[in-house]
């Protein structure tokens, strides 16, 4: 992937918070405010905060941060067994190696409906 850009690997529209979004980059964090575009279509969206992964953060404290992300929350899943925990935990620290976070996105304006597609390459702005 070229500098300068993201992927969208998944985008989940939640009422109430926006868009959940699954981003593969290799940058040094993507600061709150910041525009991603998509240079076919030329819709943007802007990034609110980084989703921080609850799993990472307390079983194993092995969350990536980036000092320019400033805003932030997290998700907590539960599990049935240690085994699927450790499974999620797994997951999570490979996404972490191939560049994939979560953010929550918000459309740049109120009237637009259309959420990026995954799979789209979007350019940095």
């Amino acid at each position: 992937m070229k500098p300068g850009f993201v992927s969208i690997v998944e985008c989940f529209n939640i009422s109430g918070i926006g868009l959940l979004t699954e981003l593969q980059h290799f940058e040094k964090g993507i600061p709150p405010e910041t525009q991603i575009i998509d240079l076919n279509t030329q819709e943007f969206w802007i990034v609110k905060k980084r989703v921080l992964s609850g799993i990472l953060l307390v079983a194993n404290d092995s969350e990536i941060y980036f000092d320019c992300e400033t805003q932030y929350t997290h998700v907590s899943s539960t599990f049935k067994t240690l085994e699927d925990r450790e499974i999620a935990v797994q997951r999570e620290l490979e996404k972490r190696k191939n560049g994939i976070y979560w953010y929550v996105l918000k459309p740049d304006n109120k009237k637009q409906k259309v959420k990026p597609e995954k799979g789209s390459l979007l350019k940095i702005k």
